[in-house]
């Protein structure tokens, strides 16, 4: 009851509220600006920036919308001020982030995708954007593919497919192995967030086919369950009655869960980002940063649907799918040190080709103390993994022997590199493992695949 009691008070002070009396002597301050990804600024960032308003001690919190979708004021009344403390809220897509921080029309970058290398040069005044002082994970997004669950073919489907079928080049169930029949797409409409996601990771520059599109997941959900030949993507809390498709992309298929999304394993997901310039010179930058991946905004990131970045554990299943190029020796000693261990949801990742952490994984450091400071003593075991190139130039160096033993060693280095971490924050590790490039949740094709790939699992027992 207390619980439902608070979450109704929290609600309540981010409704909308009546604007002051006509006349009132009120000047008014614009104390944050944020612009950038539709994805974040749609719903979740005004909410974020009423409650760090009521935080700052705002009496009342209103949002006044400038243009439908893209642009609001979110205005906060504070107690014997004669001003309204304005929190600008501008999102036209995540290229406008970076342009916005270059031109210094914003504090804060909203992006819906890492920053590109150009822009990293662009805004290298500000400092290294790719650096845990600039570039903040927010959330994670993921997107489940569904099916009516009297379709029982069907249970996966490649990234290549599922591409293949969204753009229209795929149109018959008889190709994916089930009876003949057309396929019928449903889509969400270009305004959601959902489809920004889907479109981005699962289309790419392909075109999406003729599909029947829908304005909320809700609906598009009840479609396909009435739908025996259906085939559409939602939310992962919208899947309800219906059946979601396990993804492979290079690797074993996974199915969608808030898990899988949290861990990055599952392919139709991504991560949502905050920038801001190094040092920042508007004051309110770091404390509404501060704010976003606390406790309180990551509740917010919850109620929008987001996977949130807290730590929790689960038991996981590993999916092995056996081939002739796989080293049976290491991949048996991994899969026995973690049966009967469970997986935290914080992997560790790495910025590019280095043994130094992430931004997210800089982060994760000190979400884990927390996790462990709550949890007790705990026998840790980490598992590094890195990718396996293919490329003509690694070729020419030596025979595949040679590539395999480089990357297992890699795999070790990231595995050590974490271990170095979290020993310095007094959490000890009863076991390292070097997985190198054995179990893939990504294709190797592309460097996000490959950036996937190069992690440090978290077990414990």
């Amino acid at each position: 009851m207390k619980r439902t009691a608070c979450l109704a008070a929290f609600a309540a002070a981010l409704a909308f509220t009546a604007a002051p009396p006509e006349g009132a002597a009120q000047q008014r301050e614009t104390i944050l600006r944020i612009h950038g990804s539709n994805t974040v600024g749609a719903q979740l960032a005004p909410d974020l920036a009423a409650a760090f308003l009521l935080k700052q001690g705002a009496a009342a919190v209103r949002r006044k919308e400038i243009a439908a979708g893209t642009e609001m004021d979110v205005e906060g009344d504070f107690p014997g001020e004669q001003r309204v403390k304005v929190i600008e809220i501008r999102a036209h897509g995540s290229s406008t982030a970076f342009k916005g921080l270059k031109e210094e029309q914003c504090d804060i970058g909203m992006a819906s995708r890492k920053i590109k290398d150009s822009e990293l040069k662009e805004l290298a005044a500000l400092g290294d954007m790719s650096g845990s002082a600039s570039e903040h994970v927010l959330a994670l997004d993921g997107v489940a593919v569904i099916v009516n669950s009297a379709n029982t073919a069907v249970s996966k489907m490649s990234f290549s497919e599922l591409a293949q079928v969204f753009s229209g080049e795929i149109s018959d169930w008889s190709k994916l192995g089930w009876t003949a029949a057309p396929i019928s797409l449903h889509a969400r409409d270009e305004n959601s967030g959902t489809h920004d996601t889907f479109k981005s990771l699962a289309l790419g520059e392909k075109k999406l086919a003729a599909a029947q599109r829908w304005d909320s997941n809700e609906g598009l959900s009840d479609a396909v369950n009435k739908d025996i030949r259906a085939l559409g993507y939602c939310g992962l809390p919208y899947v309800k009655h219906n059946k979601a498709l396990a993804i492979s992309d290079g690797g074993p298929a996974v199915r969608p869960t808030v898990f899988t999304v949290a861990t990055e394993d599952y392919p139709v997901s991504r991560r949502l980002y905050l920038y801001t310039p190094a040092v920042p010179e508007n004051p309110h930058t770091q404390d509404f940063i501060s704010f976003a991946l606390g406790s309180e905004g990551q509740q917010l990131v919850r109620k929008h649907k987001f996977v949130d970045l807290t730590v929790s554990a689960e038991e996981h299943k590993v999916e092995v799918a056996l081939g002739t190029n796989q080293n049976y020796q290491v991949l048996y000693k991994y899969l026995t040190a973690v049966r009967g261990a469970k997986r935290l949801s914080a992997s560790f990742r790495f910025k590019g080709e280095t043994l130094e952490l992430d931004s997210k994984a800089q982060r994760d450091l000190d979400r884990l103390v927390d996790f462990f400071a709550a949890q007790g003593p705990k026998e840790v075991i980490l598992a590094g993994f890195s990718d396996r190139e293919e490329d003509a130039s690694r070729r020419a160096e030596g025979p595949v022997d040679r590539r395999y033993a480089e990357n297992l060693e890699l795999s070790c280095k990231r595995a050590e590199a974490v271990r170095e971490e979290l020993n310095s924050r007094g959490i000890k590790t009863a076991e390292l493992l070097c997985v190198g490039s054995e179990l893939p949740v990504a294709a190797n094709t592309a460097e996000l695949g490959r950036e996937k790939n190069r992690r440090v699992e978290v077990w414990m027992r």
